[in-house]
């Protein structure tokens, strides 16, 4: 209880995150949370202030958790656009708004994406209809791109955020609904947009905005390595715009892409250079609270030109709070600090619950500061060299720990070298950020800003060349994971058991450990036997490339006309690693599908001139079979085959599907496929669809 006493935001947390989750996954009790807040309100007061016997204290305890549960049901109801009195939707999708840029714009190749705020409609006489509601635009590149604050008036339609295309694909829909973002629109008319010369905003976006181009230029001007500099703008400021996929992958797969997104480390390095370089203050009257006041503004300063993301938000008030709290000689519990910088966030944006960031971060920091005091003793070096090596190990363990479970419930994979690669790119990247530093504050110095260029682009040279060299090792990182959300829990408890008995001795946790682990155990191979009696056929709707896989549980072949195409991953790998059948076993080419012939007697299948014989089925996936000559494979129509294939099903009838990127048709190919299952062939002479 004493515990308990000196964590009352803990005790408060808890509710507020069980009410969020609530509506979020029933969204429907959002209408009656503000009947609980209406009784259990006057319910505390009373017992609050009839203190005078143990149930009363109970009943006020009790009331003040409901209270919290609704208050998190009610932030989640009403943070969703879809539940204001006046949206898009019910004002109606087409016509001419007023938006504001909400933040900084992304040039992409061919168009311009802006987050904004849509204020309102132009409606009859010149009423505006206020919305006030998140959304996307891509303005075509001939128009001039905006700043943050800028207000325009657009003409245009908005259409809903498509799902994806394909079975576990990412969800980009659902991930722009928990940023209440349901909306996009394309504007490629000049003349459909008017900007209004007004610009709203306030002095702390100016200021972001600014330092964020300031610095990007200043890093453009003098980083010539485009690599290197793409890394330098993602390690100094968060800027990822630039960064190439293929060395975010190998980031990621040595267990070092927390460096690459601006985070409680990169406060951490920015803090410790900051309370060195006013040390000075500490001696004199008031300066401590004179460095406490100069800190915070630095580091939120710092906060707000990265993007103010979950991870960055809770460094800030934790740093914040502590620092406050040593100016007032007033000490906080570490998980007090913790829990007060989740219930701000959370305040602000419940749906940052539901972050991979928030929910990394935090499952970090618990772990370094829960495990850290435990393994820290183990062994104590009197070097100072050695003794900062085996805290950078610890910290790295107990990150681990704590997250690996959420990296593989989100990125199916794990680095196996993360200790090395921690080891090394830690410190690298800490004097990287030294340096970038260093760049902005002499950058006005010329002799002393090319020092610190030169420096900062080998380190990150450096860096780069042994992250690479570390993830082409032998066995760098397993691939392929994927945990259910029961067996997330389940790993979870397993941790807490073997974790609680450890360091208590107390039989009862391996006891628990040996159960849930059992239980996992025996859910994976539940999964795994049950996805292992399935055969599919998936067809992948991919822009202008074809990609079909034949699965018979264990196995999978990719027939592809690009088999080295990484952007086919992006559509596939979801699939293969749902279904365990990841890495694909065999590829085949489109292009030489006619002319091969593959059998595997294992699988049931036959690859003959073109036609697919699998389990009692065929697939004709040649023109020539069907007498058309000189066609171009661009796009094969998706359609989803997932059912138990038998032999008597129909689709043992052939089955041809056309290539033209045509909406209208792949309706029709999915509607006759998905009822039938028969003959479906497209003529690409008389553009007919014949069943």
């Amino acid at each position: 209880m004493s515990v308990l006493k000196q964590l009352p935001f803990v005790k408060l947390l808890l509710p507020l995150i069980t009410g969020i989750s609530l509506v979020i996954i029933w969204p429907q009790l959002g209408i009656y949370i503000q009947y609980v807040l209406y009784l259990f309100i006057p319910l505390f007061l009373i017992f609050m202030i009839k203190r005078r016997h143990i149930y009363q204290n109970r009943i006020a305890s009790l009331s003040l958790i409901f209270i919290f549960t609704a208050f998190g049901g009610w932030l989640a109801y009403h943070a969703n656009p879809k539940n204001n009195k006046q949206n898009l939707e019910k004002t109606g999708l087409n016509g001419i708004y007023l938006i504001r840029v909400t933040e900084i714009p992304q040039v992409k190749l061919k168009t311009i994406k802006l987050q904004v705020k849509v204020i309102g409609k132009i409606a009859k006489k010149n009423k505006l209809l206020y919305i006030n509601e998140l959304a996307l635009f891509y303005f075509d590149k001939k128009l001039k791109v905006p700043k943050p604050g800028d207000e325009m008036l657009v003409k245009c339609r908005f259409i809903s955020i498509p799902n994806p295309e394909n079975p576990y694909q990412f969800n980009y829909k659902k991930f722009l609904k928990y940023q209440g973002i349901y909306y996009q629109s394309f504007v490629r008319n000049p003349q459909n947009v008017l900007d209004t010369k007004t610009n709203s905003a306030s002095f702390i976006q100016n200021l972001a905005y600014r330092g964020n181009q300031y610095l990007l230029n200043l890093f453009k001007q003098n980083i010539k390595d485009s690599t290197a500099l793409a890394v330098t703008e993602a390690l100094i400021f968060g800027y990822k715009e630039d960064l190439p996929k293929d060395l975010v992958e190998s980031y990621s797969r040595t267990g070092t892409l927390h460096v690459l997104a601006v985070s409680g480390l990169h406060v951490a390095v920015v803090f410790l250079m900051l309370a060195n370089f006013l040390w000075f203050l500490d001696k004199r009257r008031y300066g401590v609270l004179l460095k406490t006041i100069i800190v915070i503004v630095c580091i939120w300063a710092y906060c707000i030109l990265t993007g103010l993301s979950p991870s960055i938000i809770r460094a800030g008030i934790m740093i914040s709070l502590v620092l406050i709290g040593k100016a007032l000689n007033r000490h906080a519990h570490t998980y007090n600090i913790i829990a007060v910088s989740a219930f701000i966030i959370l305040v602000i944006n419940p749906f940052w619950l539901l972050n991979v960031g928030f929910q990394l971060s935090f499952a970090a920091v618990l772990g370094i500061v829960f495990l850290q005091q435990y393994l820290l003793p183990l062994y104590v070096p009197t070097n100072y060299f050695f003794k900062q090596i085996w805290n950078i190990i610890i910290i790295s363990i107990c990150a681990q720990i704590a997250t690996f479970p959420l990296s593989l419930y989100y990125f199916n994979q794990f680095p196996n070298y993360f200790l090395l690669s921690n080891l090394i790119i830690i410190p690298l990247t800490t004097m990287v950020i030294y340096t970038g530093i260093g760049m902005v504050i002499f950058s006005k110095v010329s002799f002393i800003l090319l020092g610190f260029s030169w420096l900062t682009e080998k380190l990150v040279k450096l860096t780069n060349y042994l992250v690479v060299s570390i993830e082409k090792l032998p066995y760098s990182f397993i691939d392929g994971i994927k945990l259910s959300t029961l067996q997330l829990i389940l790993l979870y408890i397993c941790i807490g058991s073997i974790i609680y008995w450890l360091i208590m001795a107390n039989k009862k946790g391996l006891i628990f450990f040996l159960i849930n682990f059992s239980l996992l155990i025996g859910v994976y191979c539940f999964d795994t036997l049950s996805l292992q009696m399935e055969n599919h056929m998936v067809i992948f709707n991919i822009p202008n490339q074809n990609a079909l896989i034949i699965s018979d549980g264990h196995r999978s072949v990719l027939i592809s006309d690009n088999l080295q195409a990484e952007k086919q991953m992006f559509y596939i790998r979801g699939w293969l690693i749902n279904k365990r059948v990841w890495p694909i076993y065999k590829k085949i080419s489109f292009k030489k599908i006619d002319s091969l012939d593959v059998y595997d007697k294992t699988m049931d299948f036959k690859l003959k001139k073109g036609i697919i014989y699998f389990k009692g089925s065929k697939l004709n996936l040649s023109w020539r079979n069907l007498g058309y000559n000189n066609i171009r494979y661009s796009y094969l129509l998706p359609m989803f085959f997932n059912k138990k294939l038998n032999y008597a099903d129909n689709m043992r009838n052939t089955i041809y599907i056309g290539q033209q990127k045509s909406k209208r048709l792949q309706k029709k190919v999915k509607y006759f496929l998905s009822k039938y299952h028969n003959c479906v062939i497209y003529d690409i002479t008389h553009k007919e669809l014949k069943n």
